[in-house]
């Protein structure tokens, strides 16, 4: 429905004009993002906000320029979101705050501090449909006049209200304060600090108190008392329920945080989606498409065959070797001859190399397209073989979020969490690790202290498994030993988790935070914000990594050249055969250097090597112990620094070759 409020602190004629900073406030779980996507048509730029690692989303809404502040509770500074959502809305000319119909007595907590700081506002209430399904009724123009600010209802996942905020954005203007609040700010307004920042100070923010150099009495607990007791008298006034039956979603919710039935509820629904979906679907069948019959067979000899052109090389095609070594160019003879043999040869049958007498050239043609070479290695391995998973877990959790199921799963399992320092939340990321630990490592950032972060960060370093690796080591266990080298591995891999956790809980400074999370309403999945969100997320995740991934390429080969990458795999040898009790077979040693670029290298080169029971165990607990891969790291770097992700990656070449030697002499006994 339209406003209801007529004025604003500018003519409507110059607020349209002028180019404001808009600014999207609310509290967590309102549907601010999809109003968001709505307003912009998803031509955002998402960018992390300095200092922290908040990702904030940037777009224009005709010519003012708006951004999407994380979900909060309120303006303050005690967390990495309340600040960046604090810094947004100070520097905001206009703040659409967005509300949810369900929770209007929870969420206009937040929208009176935004008066009362004096903002130019249009409140959007959200779910309107879910409020008259529920019987809720809202008077919005009597909500309007209390609030003294232009109202405007929105279905934003079915896109029912967008226009309409677009439309009155130029009726926005400042709320009604209270006499009691205004008398409290005057000293401050009258200091000459504006009232966003008064009313900021009054509450003890300590940074906006340093900013201006002031030293003010704490009236937290008073604002706030005053605050929750106006609010509950708005609603009383505006809000009524014709008593309606509890529909479907909401028993199907309340019973999804059943101790029992939920549990058994949320076994189901991540083996769909996290095992069936992603660990067989995703990364067995699509990856085998993409990476082994597409980019390892077609595209990698058609890229070597165009390098062939420029750089000297030889290539084989069933055990015949052609030399070209000035480039096919300068060979059409023998370029002919390359042509006859490659048209009645399968591509798995072509074996490309450079010529290692062309010196120095040689090293540009490896960098360019050789083994891991930037246009080999690098392509495939991002656009063939993490892509699709990537594209996998955002879809997969965007179904998870989008029916509003996450925040369920994160209350079910919040109080086994708080065992190793971590609350329900961090469920999310380790959960995404079974798939990718550089995407969940990247996913870390939702939780709310550093101290979990770096707890989490640490877990998906040592002991959680990709999805490429569990796909390994299933069928290497199964081979070897069936279930009972799977229990084994389950409760040694189990038991690294939990202590790993407890060690950090224990020596860690601090105290992580409680689980403060909203419920969304249970809803069927809504197609298409689930595409929206997971192409968005995904394209984000493949312009950070393209850098990441070339520079990885770069570096091995260069090391592969020199003979570094040949002196670590003889360094690695006798450990693996004295201490690991593993075959002596040079693959073993090669594979685990491999694995420090990509952690699946590591598992894939186990999978042709005869081995024992115990061996097999002593080898898939090595692997999932092992460092991680070089994209991980970076990532790690990035997210929590230097010193942690050197830290992480030290500890886990460590911890898994010496937990490996000690299975290697106790394994035996038992398989």
């Amino acid at each position: 429905m339209p406003a209801t409020a007529t004025s604003s602190i500018f003519p409507r004629a110059e607020r349209a004009a002028r180019c404001l900073n808009v600014a999207l406030a609310g509290n967590p779980n309102v549907g601010k993002s999809v109003i968001f996507n709505a307003l912009t048509g998803m031509n955002v730029d998402v960018s992390n906000y300095p200092g922290t690692t908040i990702g904030v989303s940037r777009g224009k809404l005709g010519s003012h320029d708006l951004v999407d502040t994380p979900g909060a509770y309120g303006v303050s500074s005690f967390t990495d979101e309340e600040r960046v959502a604090r810094a947004g809305i100070l520097q905001a000319d206009v703040v659409v705050n967005v509300v949810s119909a369900l929770s209007l007595d929870r969420d206009l907590f937040f929208t009176q501090q935004l008066i009362d700081m004096g903002k130019s506002m249009l409140l959007v209430i959200n779910q309107w449909d879910e409020a008259l399904h529920r019987g809720l009724s809202i008077d919005t123009t009597l909500l309007s006049e209390l609030l003294g600010v232009p109202v405007v209802t929105c279905v934003a996942v079915e896109g029912k209200g967008i226009e309409e905020i677009k439309q009155n954005l130029a009726l926005a203007r400042t709320g009604n304060v209270s006499q009691w609040v205004a008398a409290m700010l005057a000293p401050l307004v009258d200091a000459g600090i504006d009232q966003a920042h008064a009313l900021l100070i009054a509450e003890g923010d300590e940074p906006s108190a340093t900013a201006f150099g002031i030293s003010y009495e704490n009236r937290r607990a008073d604002i706030y008392r005053f605050r929750r007791q106006k609010v509950n008298e708005i609603v009383a006034q505006t809000v009524t329920q014709d008593g309606r039956k509890e529909g479907f979603s909401i028993k199907l919710g309340r019973l999804l945080l059943h101790p029992v039935y939920g549990t058994a509820i949320a076994a189901a629904v991540c083996y769909l989606i996290f095992y069936q979906l992603l660990g067989i679907f995703v990364a067995g069948t699509v990856v085998d498409l993409t990476e082994k019959k597409c980019m390892r067979i077609y595209y990698e000899p058609a890229v070597r065959r165009l390098c062939a052109n420029v750089f000297p090389c030889a290539i084989s095609v069933n055990g015949t070797r052609y030399e070209f070594p000035s480039g096919t160019l300068a060979a059409p003879a023998q370029a002919a001859r390359l042509d006859r043999g490659l048209a009645h040869a399968p591509p798995q049958a072509v074996r490309f190399n450079f010529w290692p007498a062309a010196g120095a050239w040689t090293l540009a043609g490896d960098i360019v397209a050789g083994e891991y070479g930037l246009l080999t290695l690098t392509v495939t391995y991002l656009f063939a073989l993490l892509m699709p998973l990537v594209i996998g877990f955002y879809f997969g959790l965007a179904l998870l979020e989008d029916s509003g199921y996450l925040p369920r799963l994160a209350v079910l399992v919040d109080r086994l969490m708080s065992k190793i320092g971590l609350n329900g939340r961090a469920i999310i990321p380790l959960i995404l690790g079974l798939g990718c630990v550089t995407m969940a490592t990247i996913t870390t950032r939702l939780l709310a202290t550093r101290r979990e972060k770096l707890i989490a960060t640490a877990l998906l370093g040592v002991a959680i498994p990709c999805s490429a690796q569990l796909g390994v080591v299933s069928g290497t266990l199964a081979r070897a030993g069936g279930l009972a080298s799977w229990a084994v591995y389950g409760v040694v891999v189990g038991g690294i988790l939990a202590a790993t956790g407890l060690l950090l809980n224990m020596i860690l400074p601090g105290k992580s935070g409680s689980l403060i999370i909203d419920l969304p309403p249970m809803r069927l999945p809504r197609w298409n914000n689930v595409l929206k969100k997971t192409w968005s997320k995904s394209l984000h995740f493949l312009e950070e990594s393209i850098p990441m991934f070339a520079l990885a390429g770069f570096v091995v080969t260069i090391a592969q050249a020199t003979g570094l990458l040949e002196m670590f795999i003889k360094a690695l040898q006798p450990i693996t055969v004295a201490w690991l009790k593993l075959p002596a077979d040079p693959r073993i040693a090669t594979t685990f250097i491999l694995g420090i670029v990509r952690r699946d290298f590591a598992a894939f080169g186990l999978t042709d090597v005869a081995m024992t029971s115990a061996q097999a165990v002593t080898a898939m607990v090595v692997i999932t112990l092992f460092v991680p891969c070089i994209a991980s790291v970076g990532v790690m770097m990035k997210e929590r620094g230097p010193k942690v992700a050197l830290a992480i990656w030290v500890g886990s070449w460590l911890s898994a070759f010496a937990i490996g030697g000690v299975l290697a002499q106790v394994l035996p006994l038992i398989l």
